[in-house]
């Protein structure tokens, strides 16, 4: 991951949140930088003389505790792609309407992605993806 800015997926906010998950001082040490602001050479920067630093980040990315984003629409996308596979398409075409509509504003209208999700696919999954995407946005803003 050398564009982009990193983010923390889920597994990596329960890494932090949990200190009993088995992650080396040196991981921990590069996750509690990760604020979805500051890119990877800016946290290298701060850490820098950090022995095995490159190691960290690289596992870190491997086992999933660290993303890379490249902007809130794009995220929120891998996120209905990675929930709704090879249906996704519905989704994904009002996520692009949507920003397309209102911009970086449009996650202040979450409840028209809700609305289509409930409609395509059904409730359990429009909460499930309603739930991942306010997460995302909510980290964004952070």
């Amino acid at each position: 991951m050398s564009a982009g800015i990193p983010i923390l997926s889920e597994k990596g906010r329960e890494a932090i949140a949990n200190k009993q998950i088995n992650i080396s001082a040196r991981c921990r040490s590069v996750l509690v930088q990760i604020d979805g602001k500051r890119s990877l050479d800016d946290i290298r920067s701060q850490l820098r003389g950090l022995d095995g630093l490159e190691e960290a980040i690289g596992k870190l990315i491997d086992e999933g505790y660290i993303l890379s984003a490249y902007d809130c629409k794009s995220l929120v996308k891998n996120v209905a792609e990675k929930q709704l596979g090879a249906k996704a398409g519905t989704i994904l075409r009002k996520i692009d309407e949507m920003h397309a509509k209102y911009g970086e504003a449009c996650w202040d209208h979450l409840e028209e992605i809700d609305k289509a999700a409930r409609l395509f696919y059904g409730e359990t999954i429009a909460v499930n993806l309603k739930n991942e995407i306010a997460k995302i946005v909510q980290g964004m803003k952070k």
